[in-house]
C-alpha cells in the first residue's frame, strides 16, 4: 500500500491510473533519436577516416542503405546532388553551425524542411567520389563556410562519441508534473517508456 494514504485515496488513486493509462499507452512513443534535444548520433558504423588537414570532415563507414540521422535540429538548406559528392544536405543549426552529409544513396529531406536532432534524413551510399559506403559528416562554423569544425568534437560537446548507436545518445530529461498528495503522475520517458506514480504530500515520490 502506498505511505501516506488512506484506503479511500488509495481507490480513487487506482481509478484514476486505469483511466489514465489508456489514453497514454495509445499516445505516439517519445524517440530518443528525434527529440529535438541538441545533439544526436548520426550514424552508425565505424570512422574509416578521421577529421585532419586535408579532410575536412569525418567519415563513417556501414552498409549501403545504413539510416543517417540529423546531428541536431534545424532547416534543410541544401538537399540535392552535386558529382564529387553524390547527393547530399546541408542542415542549419540555431546555434549557427551547418551540419553537412555527403555519398548518401538516399535522401528523405528537402530544402525548407524543418528537422529535430535524430530525425532520419537520409540512407548512406557511395555515390560521387567515395571508394565505399559511407558518410562524409561535416561540421561548419558559420555562413561562410570557410572553416570546418572536427565533427567528432562537435559531437563530444552533446556527449555523443564516435562509434555511436543512434537512440543511445543523451536523452531528455522526463517531462515532470507538480507534485499533489494523492495525484497520480504520469511521463513518458525520452526512450518511450510510461513511468506512472503517486506523489504524496512530502513531495517523495511512492
Amino acid at each position: 500500500m502506498l505511505r501516506g494514504l488512506s484506503r479511500r485515496p488509495l481507490t480513487w488513486l487506482l481509478a484514476a491510473a486505469a483511466a489514465l493509462l489508456p489514453a497514454l499507452a495509445a499516445s505516439p512513443p517519445a524517440v530518443a533519436a528525434a527529440t529535438g534535444s541538441g545533439t544526436a548520433c548520426p550514424s552508425i558504423g565505424f570512422v574509416s577516416q578521421p577529421f585532419h588537414p586535408g579532410h575536412n570532415g569525418v567519415d563513417i563507414a556501414a552498409d549501403i542503405g545504413t539510416p543517417i540521422h540529423a546531428v541536431g535540429d534545424g532547416e534543410v538548406t541544401i538537399s540535392g546532388y552535386v558529382g564529387d559528392y553524390g547527393q547530399w544536405i546541408r542542415i542549419r543549426h540555431p546555434d549557427g553551425r551547418t551540419s553537412e552529409y555527403g555519398h548518401m544513396y538516399r535522401r528523405d529531406v528537402s530544402v525548407g524542411d524543418h528537422v529535430t536532432a535524430g530525425q532520419q534524413i537520409a540512407l548512406m551510399g557511395a555515390e560521387g567520389n567515395a571508394d565505399g559506403s559511407h558518410l562524409h559528416l561535416r561540421i561548419w562554423g558559420d555562413d561562410s563556410f570557410s572553416y570546418g569544425i572536427d565533427p567528432e568534437l562537435y559531437l563530444a560537446e552533446g556527449g555523443i562519441t564516435l562509434p555511436c548507436v543512434p537512440g543511445s545518445g543523451p536523452h531528455p530529461r522526463p517531462l515532470v508534473y507538480p507534485a499533489e498528495s494523492g495525484r497520480v503522475v504520469a511521463a513518458r520517458s525520452a526512450d518511450g517508456r510510461l513511468e506512472l506514480f503517486a506523489a504524496g504530500a512530502d513531495g517523495v515520490h511512492h
